[in-house]
């Protein structure tokens, strides 16, 4: 088999670039993740927020509801 070195430097010069141009877009997608992730995603809300979910009552509580009622009245709603 024969094989041309100009073909093997094409091809050798192909892989490199394809290996640098894949390390580049990587290393850019990476610069734009961390500029659009949140820098702490787990932190108190602040300003107007109001807290959306508060534990339900203890089943002695008089107007204590069944999580079972409670999740047949989310279906029924769809809220």
């Amino acid at each position: 088999m024969v094989v041309s070195v100009r073909r093997l430097v094409e091809w050798i010069k192909f892989l490199l670039l394809f290996v640098l141009f894949t390390v580049l877009m990587y290393q850019v997608f990476a610069l734009f993740s961390d500029w659009l992730e949140p820098r702490y995603p787990y932190r108190e809300p602040a300003g107007r927020a109001v807290k959306v979910f508060s534990p339900s009552p203890p089943p002695t509580h008089p107007e204590s509801v069944d999580i079972g009622e409670r999740l047949l009245l989310f279906y029924h709603l769809g809220e």
